[in-house]
């Protein structure tokens, strides 16, 4: 039900208060964007109540538990990450995997990971206006979208195993 040419966001997490779903799906109320949300978890409920609230239940959609992520990134325009706290985010690795420009908290972890500018955006986690208007940027400017995915798509491979398991092999050899 999502237009062909409609932007898609997405987001792939458990539905819990780390994970911070609800400052996006705020964000997003005026925006003319499309909000996926693949995961599961005890804030289901009340995101969906959020949802139903602000009249967005057509544009924001809780798909729950999947087994076909890597088809949603796919099918995605931008990935959003409005998490509280993260480690080292393999959803985000997934996305840069894909090629996707992202829009993330600026936290331990994804700052490793995007280049503010460059690979997407970093936010404040519960800057709900900075969330708008880096959504509405890329949502609008398909040539920045573009040059983010290229980005990505060619720092990611510094995390890929081989890349990894080089730099362990030299921290272990100097032992």
């Amino acid at each position: 039900g999502i237009p062909e040419d409609a932007t898609l966001l997405l987001s792939v997490g458990e539905l819990n208060g780390n994970k911070n779903h609800e400052t996006v799906i705020r964000a997003i109320k005026d925006l003319d964007v499309y909000y996926i949300i693949a995961g599961k978890g005890g804030l289901q409920e009340h995101l969906q109540g959020v949802i139903d609230e602000l009249g967005m239940t057509d544009r924001v959609k809780l798909l729950g538990y999947r087994r076909d992520v890597a088809e949603l990134y796919q099918a995605a325009d931008v990935y959003v990450l409005p998490s509280i706290r993260e480690g080292l985010n393999v959803s985000v690795m997934e996305a840069m995997a894909s090629g996707l420009p992202c829009v993330i908290g600026k936290i331990r972890g994804n700052v490793d990971l995007i280049e503010d500018g460059k690979g997407g955006f970093l936010c404040e986690p519960t800057d709900t206006d900075g969330w708008t208007e880096n959504i509405r940027l890329l949502s609008e400017n398909k040539e920045l979208c573009r040059q983010m995915q290229s980005f990505n798509s060619e720092k990611i491979v510094q995390f890929g195993s081989s890349a990894v398991e080089k730099c362990m092999r030299e921290i272990y050899q100097d032992i």
